[in-house]
């Protein structure tokens, strides 16, 4: 993280105006506590209070200020529990428009339910110095944004002050930027960022959902600047908590984000009327480390590549320690959750002698036992190399598979894994069997094939894993763009490409930001040294109003990785 001018710039005013600024404090009266019953905020830090014991890096958090949803903002806040900060800055859109400017902030403490707040005077003196971009104001006493998570911070970080901050919300993008650069020069790297925000508002629960979905998709996309597209109450209560947030967790911290939690305030009430919704948000600089923030009420899956557990692999898997060391390192990445991955290749328990290397053939005696204790629960059947050894090929790699409860998953079938239905398609043919399960992409029955993608039937969310592309890229060409947006067009919901060799390092949204796409996961477990093969796991959180986070996370080369650990050369 790049230094920030806090520790310069501010330290030099400390001289100056720190002792004052810090008597002043001394006198001024304290905000007044929010006035809701302190078991609301007792009650629910107890019931989403986390059981691990070693804290987590988080670099910010966002977390609604309902305290209908009271629970989510415990939840938001305990993701952070256990480490030690300089200052929590809390970033709340100010709601009622008393703020004479873009940015309004505060020297006064604050009372909370579980005791007094302090404010860092220093940080809230330099900002206040931006007179052209700061207003020193006393909204703060009637803020809920600020004051409904205040007790949740005092419960958990006791001792750690706040920088109170209040958004326009009324603020252009000019000012957005503006109050980036601004912030920036009081983060620290033991800085804490909250986000206080609620999502759509005054919709009914099924238009909400929509809205959610398409505000999920852009923080699984990433890029701060389509925050612009968003309609504010429609989507958020403030673009620019968001735009902020996001900005300075890339651009300062470098961090990644974690979406932990998406409901709607008629999942407390049982009321179908004009609700809010909730988003929490965690961001951390290594996305793996998000993965221990599990919670009951979603359903998380992870999509893994290409799978050949043969030819090179086979030394590694005969192998104690290097198996033990690449499966000790995906369940760090997975937290053991279940895995859909895409097998390119047989796998059998009598796998033939003598067949040529470009064939790809697997023994289930030693493949078959890294699957499970990965937790593969479904494998991509719909590749260019499943018929390496024709239809026999095939009936034994579904006989393997199913023998260890893996299900297999064929071109143009629908499969429902619970919270989401999982349509697999091919775009890859392997050139020398007649009838194989293909949609050649660049055919005139491409849209005759894209139809039949329309007529499926099945609930929502729909997700397509995709064989299809060019090897050895980690972009898409025009012609899998063309067709996301075709199977966009359709209601696919998320795309998830595989057979590149090389993962993509973003998502795309596609379909006017109604969809997401993950042009290729790259490689899983395959034995291609890096960097010819590279590759990254697919997290995808499923909600209970159907609503859904993707995100990727960067894996390291696992058969590069279980070389290290195993003496036997490998090519």
């Amino acid at each position: 993280m790049r230094r920030s001018k806090y520790s310069g710039v501010l330290a030099l005013i400390f001289v100056g105006i720190a002792n004052t600024a810090a008597n002043a404090s001394d006198v001024l009266e304290r905000f007044p506590r929010n006035p809701a019953d302190t078991s609301v905020f007792s009650d629910a830090l107890e019931r989403e209070r986390p059981t691990r014991s070693t804290p987590l890096p988080i670099t910010g958090v966002t977390v609604p200020h309902h305290l209908l949803a009271a629970d989510l903002i415990a939840r938001g806040i305990w993701a952070a529990a256990g480490n030690k900060y300089d200052h929590i800055v809390v970033i709340s859109p100010d709601h009622f428009r008393k703020s004479r400017l873009p940015i309004a902030t505060t020297r006064r403490d604050f009372e909370t339910a579980f005791g007094p707040t302090s404010t860092d005077v220093a940080a809230a003196t330099f900002l206040i110095q931006r007179s052209d971009l700061v207003d020193d104001s006393d909204l703060f006493s009637q803020e809920h944004g600020i004051t409904a998570v205040l007790p949740f911070l005092r419960a958990v970080f006791p001792d750690t002050p706040i920088v109170p901050i209040a958004l326009q919300v009324q603020a252009d993008e000019t000012q957005w930027k503006a109050i980036v650069d601004l912030l920036t020069q009081i983060i620290t790297p033991r800085t804490l960022i909250v986000q206080s925000t609620d999502y759509s508002h005054y919709l009914l629960p099924r238009v909400a959902r929509f809205r959610d979905q398409e505000t999920l998709n852009v923080i699984s996309q990433g890029d701060p600047e389509i925050i612009a597209d968003l309609r504010q109450a429609d989507h958020l209560d403030s673009k620019a908590a968001q735009y902020v947030q996001m900005r300075l967790q890339r651009d300062v911290f470098g961090s990644h984000s974690a979406v932990l939690a998406n409901r709607n305030s008629s999942e407390y009430t049982d009321h179908d009327a004009p609700s809010t919704s909730y988003v929490v948000t965690a961001y951390a600089k290594d996305p793996a480390d998000l993965s221990q923030l599990m919670y009951k009420d979603q359903q998380t899956t992870f999509f893994g590549g290409d799978v050949f557990l043969g030819r090179g692999f086979n030394p590694l898997l005969f192998n104690s320690v290097a198996r033990a060391t690449i499966v000790s390192e995906i369940i760090h990445h997975t937290n053991g959750l279940p895995m859909v991955v895409n097998l390119e290749g047989v796998i059998s328990d009598d796998p033939p002698i003598g067949v040529p290397t470009e064939r790809h053939i697997m023994d289930d005696r030693l493949a078959g036992p890294i699957l499970q204790e990965i937790n593969a629960t479904a494998a991509g059947l719909a590749n260019n190399h499943s018929f390496d050894l024709g239809s026999d090929g095939m009936a034994a790699s579904e006989k393997a598979l199913s023998r260890r409860n893996i299900r297999g998953l064929h071109h143009m079938g629908v499969t429902d894994l619970g919270a989401f239905r999982l349509l697999t398609l091919n775009f890859v043919g392997s050139g020398d069997f007649k009838n194989y399960a293909v949609i050649a992409p660049d055919s005139s029955s491409l849209k005759s094939s894209i139809q039949k993608v329309c007529n499926v039937v099945a609930a929502p969310p729909l997700v397509a894993l995709v064989h299809w592309g060019a090897e050895y890229v980690s972009s898409p060409r025009q012609q899998e763009k063309d067709i996301a947006e075709r199977l966009a067009s359709c209601g696919i919901d998320l795309v998830i490409g595989a057979h590149s060799h090389q993962a993509s390092t973003n998502l795309a949204m596609v379909g006017s930001g109604q969809s997401l796409m993950v042009y290729s996961l790259g490689n899983f477990l395959f034995d291609q040294r890096s960097p010819r093969g590279s590759g990254a796991l697919l997290e995808l959180r499923v909600f209970k109003q159907g609503t859904f986070a993707a995100r990727l996370i960067p894996i390291p080369n696992f058969y590069d990785l279980g070389a290290a650990a195993n003496p036997t050369p490998y090519r």
